[in-house]
């Protein structure tokens, strides 16, 4: 009995501990999935999503300006005697109270109508632009920052091995101190070079922790998620070219813009028609009224109103009407000028962003190129220490080499990825499509 409620205490405890295991285990994403989880967990992406639902409403019910103003009204009234003590002369008379009953229905025509159903659809569209824009910019802000993680991933790869070779060199200076075959500077010198290299590969995990921290707030993510990025920075090592033949660049700023001169241009038109078109109103009212002591004779009425306002000030240059039309003429203008800016930034940061991008996957090979030299002297220099023809400097400054040729590998490689990110969001094609690397 006893060896079995301890079997049942170990399966118990086995269970709770799979259970925690499972919780602990860390979430892998891919970059597609890290996009995908961005778009639709991000806290800026949702509060586009509020103002493009704000502005569809507007838009699909701007016509209710034109909705006649229906009312209905109704009272009861009594004459009170002015001394309870004293009857008033017609005293019978003041025990009946009187009902009344109406309805009423305005109208109201503005030339202005048209420009404000007008107003509420571009707005809306400008509002999907807007919209679309932050999508773009959070999955940019998603893929650059998935690419410095793996950067980071890999500088602390290489950090380990530097920090691990370090230590073994350590170690067997130690050794050789020991038995007296090695003088006491090397070791101090390679106890230094370890520490150091120690005190770089903590200060990036510092990092790196940082950043993810960042990373999944980006994505919506609780911090308490583990996390881990699936993917690698080796295929961008392996592009011999980017071309942007045939690629018709778009750009949301420019869409932007574009409505934005169209919302001007409804604007003017309104302020326009608000300073010198004539406004119609019309209405219509319907009265019932009888007393209490004679309910089945009603006096009715109905009244029909008509009216045109004529705005006359509209017209007079220093007028109110006049001035907005003028500010409204500014305002267009400088719009068409913010337009004509942004075609011209469009125009150089593409030349920029595809000079960088040539730049760098030209110096790719130079750099590959380096890693093999650094890696094959560090081994000839090993070689010729252990044989003792090499000092510890020399064999310390090879290490150094080759590990510097790591990092600045990956660095290109991550520099590389950055700068097409870049030339992709200039020319408004999706990402992913001038690199062919979307995984």
């Amino acid at each position: 009995m006893h060896f079995g409620a301890t079997s049942r205490a170990f399966l118990i405890s086995a269970v709770l501990l799979s259970c925690s295991c499972a919780l602990l285990t860390a979430e892998s994403l891919t970059l597609r999935e890290a996009v995908d989880r961005a778009r639709s967990e991000n806290l800026g992406i949702k509060e586009g999503e509020v103002s493009v639902r704000s502005a569809k409403r507007a838009s699909s019910y701007s016509w209710n300006s034109i909705s006649p103003t229906i009312k209905a009204n109704g009272s009861l009234s009594k004459a009170l005697p002015e001394d309870d003590s004293t009857p008033a002369y017609g005293a019978a008379a003041s025990d009946a109270a009187r009902i009344s009953l109406g309805a009423s229905v305005n109208i109201g025509l503005s030339p202005s109508i048209a420009t404000a159903v007008k107003g509420a659809r571009l707005s809306y569209e400008k509002q999907l632009i807007d919209y679309d824009t932050t999508m773009r910019t959070v999955e940019l802000n998603v893929r650059k920052a998935f690419y410095q993680i793996l950067y980071e991933q890999e500088y602390i790869k290489l950090q380990e091995r530097n920090v691990e070779s370090a230590k073994k060199q350590y170690d067997t200076n130690k050794a050789k101190y020991d038995r007296g075959v090695l003088p006491r500077l090397d070791v101090l010198n390679s106890q230094i070079s370890y520490q150091n290299a120690q005190l770089a590969l903590d200060n990036a995990r510092t990092t790196l922790s940082n950043d993810m921290a960042t990373f999944r707030n980006l994505l919506g993510m609780s911090q308490s998620t583990p996390l881990e990025l699936s993917g690698s920075l080796d295929r961008y090592t392996e592009l011999s070219d980017v071309s942007v033949g045939g690629v018709d660049a778009k750009s949301n700023t420019i869409a932007s813009l574009e409505k934005q001169v169209e919302i001007a241009r409804n604007s003017l038109m309104a302020t326009r028609l608000s300073a010198w078109a004539p406004t119609l109103s019309a209405g219509y009212s319907y009265s019932l009224s009888t007393t209490t002591d004679d309910s089945t004779d009603w006096s009715k009425g109905g009244t029909l109103t008509i009216g045109v306002n004529i705005p006359i000030d509209g017209f007079l240059p220093w007028s109110s009407g006049a001035q907005s039309i003028a500010k409204q003429k500014d305002s267009l203008e400088l719009v068409q000028m913010q337009l004509e800016d942004a075609k011209n930034t469009q125009r150089i940061n593409v030349d920029n962003s595809l000079s960088q991008v040539k730049n760098l996957v030209s110096a790719l090979a130079l750099r590959k190129q380096s890693l093999e030299f650094a890696e094959e002297t560090y081994r000839l220099t090993l070689e010729a220490y252990n044989n003792g023809t090499k000092d510890i400097i020399v064999l310390q400054n090879a290490r150094n080499g080759l590990f510097e040729a790591g990092v600045n590998l990956k660095s290109q490689a991550y520099n590389l990825a950055v700068a097409i990110l870049n030339l992709e969001n200039a020319l408004g094609v999706p990402f992913g499509s001038l690199s062919g690397i979307d995984e």
